[in-house]
């Protein structure tokens, strides 16, 4: 039996109503974005307009991510319906996670054109602003979204704090191996989720330079298609009890 995009959308869409992030908090996401509009370049972490925008719009996503997770792990003892019926739980998996893309990509759209309205006169065209915006908005939230489901097949019970953890690292990396050799730094930034790579991907894009979208945009996608096909692979060998 195959539920198919269709009909796990239906469900997606009523977990999204009411659950995650529910219509409360679909709302505060709708609306945080008006924050893009105040006076940020007077916020020392800030320090510019564009870069409390940006800054805002990773926090934003990783937060959508972590929400539509819901606090809800994939090895639910719940899904041996699914299981009875002849539905893979991978495959609904896949559904789910191709669905949420679908979402963040509707939510990146707007808190990017609104980031554009907010920056103003920058000196960068609107048209690159608003790509890396979007860039920076979808690929934070996709990325996020596949670690979180990769840590929740294998049986992690709190894969939003772990994921978090893991993105605090990854951004203070740098920092924590100042001393180190480049060599070290670099297997470092390797073996960490890439949130990193997604900011220079976004510096890139605003720049316009298109020689730096090499390495961060592969080791994005190199990272996040094993994550999600390990993840993918985990659940589809789980078997609820019931």
């Amino acid at each position: 039996m195959a539920r198919g995009l269709k009909g796990a959308g239906s469900w997606r869409r009523v977990l999204w109503a009411r659950v995650a992030p529910g219509r409360m908090g679909g709302s505060a996401f709708g609306l945080l974005p008006l924050l893009f509009f105040l006076p940020l370049e007077a916020v020392p972490v800030f320090g510019e307009q564009l870069r409390g925008v940006a800054i805002l719009i990773w926090l934003f996503s990783l937060s959508l991510a972590l929400a539509i997770r819901g606090g809800a792990g994939l090895r639910d003892e719940a899904s041996i319906w699914a299981y009875q019926k002849g539905v893979s739980l991978g495959r609904m998996a896949l559904d789910d996670w191709i669905l949420d893309l679908g979402l963040f990509s509707v939510v990146s759209i707007w808190w990017a054109s609104l980031g554009v309205l907010a920056a103003g006169q920058t000196g960068t065209p609107p048209v690159s602003l608003w790509v890396a915006f979007f860039t920076l908005g979808f690929c934070t939230a996709a990325l996020t979204h596949s670690l979180t489901l990769c840590l929740s097949a294998v049986g992690v019970q709190r894969p939003s704090d772990l994921t978090i953890l893991f993105a605090i690292l990854s951004l203070a990396a740098p920092v924590l191996a100042l001393r180190a050799p480049d060599w070290v730094l670099e297997l470092v930034s390797l073996s960490l989720p890439p949130f990193r790579s997604v900011l220079e991907l976004h510096g890139a894009l605003r720049a316009g330079d298109p020689g730096g979208l090499t390495a961060p945009l592969l080791h994005l996608l190199v990272f996040s298609g094993f994550v999600l096909w390990w993840g993918l692979r985990q659940i589809s060998a789980w078997r609820p009890r019931g």
